[in-house]
C-alpha cells in the first residue's frame, strides 16, 4: 500500500522562476547531489555536451553517508533559458537498500513514475503548487517491496541468458555475451572491498525491457555483498534502455555519460566490444562450466546469476 511522506526533496530548476528550487534539501546528502548535479553540469558545458535529454531515475550514495537518495532527474531549465535538471527524490536507508538492490525499481515505480509526469508539467505549475504535489507522491509500503520480491523471482525464473543479453551483443562479434559477463564479473571482482569509496569503475548495461535492470543488480548484489551501501546506480527508459551501476560513489565523470552514452571514459566499463582480441581473451577467462551454462539455451537467469556468483 502506497503512503505518503514529507520527506521528500525537490531540486534543481523549473520554467517559472529563475533561481534553484531547494525543497527538502538541506540534508548532507541532498547537498552532495547537489554538489554532483552542478558540477556534472559544469563539465557537461566544458566539454560542450547537452544535458541528459530523457529522464533518469536513480539511487544515489556518497561515502560514509548511512542514507541514499532514490530519486528520478529530469531535463528542466529556469525561467530564462539556463539548462538545470530537476531532480525529485525521497532519504532511504542505505543498509535496506543494499540488502534489497535489485527490488527498488520495481518497488518505487509508482513513485518514479508519479515523480516524471510531475518534473513534465513543472513549466504549467507555480512553485507552491509544484511543492504540494510533490508532498502528495506515492512512496512504497511493505506489500510493494512483497511485489517487487515476486516479480524479480518471476523475471529470474521465466527468462533466459539471451533475454539479458540481447541488447548487449547485438551487433557484435560472435562471443560477446563473454566479453560481457567477463566484464561484469571482473569489476566487480576488483571493487568488492571498496563499500564506502568513491567508485572507481561503473558499468554501461544496455537493458531490454522484458528484464529492465533488475537482473543486473542482483547479480552485482551477489557479487559486491555489500551490506551497509549500495552501490549507485541510474536507469532509463527510452528509446534505448540503459542501466550504470556505479561501483561505489558516483564521481560528475558519470553525468557526462549520462549525457553522451556513446562518450568514452576510464572509469566506464561498457559489457560491449567490437574487439575479437578482447572477446578471446574474456572467453578463456571464464571457466568451461561457466561457459556451458552461459552458452546452453535453456539456462534461466536465475541459474545463470548463481553460476557466476559461485
Amino acid at each position: 500500500m502506497a503512503v505518503q511522506s514529507p520527506r521528500i526533496g525537490l531540486l534543481g530548476k523549473t520554467p517559472r522562476q529563475a533561481e534553484f528550487i531547494r525543497h527538502n534539501a538541506a540534508t548532507p546528502l541532498a547537498l552532495q547531489l547537489y554538489g554532483w548535479m552542478e558540477a556534472g553540469v559544469e563539465r557537461s558545458r566544458r566539454a560542450r555536451v547537452d544535458l541528459p535529454a530523457e529522464p533518469v531515475c536513480f539511487v544515489f550514495t556518497a561515502p560514509g553517508q548511512k542514507q541514499a537518495l532514490v530519486g528520478l532527474m529530469a531535463p528542466s531549465q529556469d525561467s530564462v533559458g539556463r539548462a538545470f535538471p530537476l531532480a525529485v527524490f525521497t532519504e532511504v536507508s542505505s543498509a535496506e537498500t543494499a540488502s534489497r538492490l535489485a527490488l527498488t525499481p520495481e518497488a518505487y515505480q509508482p513513485f518514479l513514475r508519479a515523480a516524471g509526469a510531475l518534473a513534465q508539467s513543472a513549466a504549467e505549475l507555480e512553485v507552491p503548487q509544484l511543492l504540494e504535489r510533490v508532498a502528495a507522491l506515492p512512496l512504497p509500503g511493505p506489500g510493494d517491496y512483497s511485489l517487487a520480491k515476486r516479480l524479480l523471482n518471476a523475471v529470474l525464473a521465466d527468462h533466459h541468458t539471451v533475454d539479458l543479453l540481447g541488447p548487449v551483443v547485438e551487433g557484435t562479434p560472435e562471443g560477446g555475451r563473454y566479453y560481457a559477463l567477463h566484464t561484469f564479473l571482473t569489476a566487480c571482482a576488483g571493487e568488492r572491498g571498496k563499500e564506502q569509496s568513491p567508485a572507481g569503475v561503473t558499468l554501461d548495461c544496455p537493458l531490454t525491457t522484458r528484464v529492465g535492470p533488475v537482473a543486473w543488480l542482483e547479480l552485482s548484489s551477489r557479487l559486491l555483498k555489500w551490506t551497509h551501501q549500495p552501490p549507485a546506480f541510474f536507469w532509463s527508459e527510452g528509446e534505448k534502455p540503459r542501466l550504470l551501476i556505479s561501483l561505489g560513489a558516483a564521481s560528475p565523470a558519470l553525468f557526462l555519460a549520462l549525457a553522451q552514452p556513446s562518450r568514452p571514459g576510464a572509469q566506464v566499463w561498457p559489457l560491449r566490444t567490437e574487439r575479437p582480441a578482447a572477446i578471446d581473451n574474456a572467453r578463456k577467462g571464464l571457466t568451461a562450466s561457466a561457459r556451458q551454462v552461459i552458452d546452453a539455451p535453456s539456462t534461466t537467469l536465475e541459474q545463470l546469476l548463481q553460476t557466476l556468483s559461485r
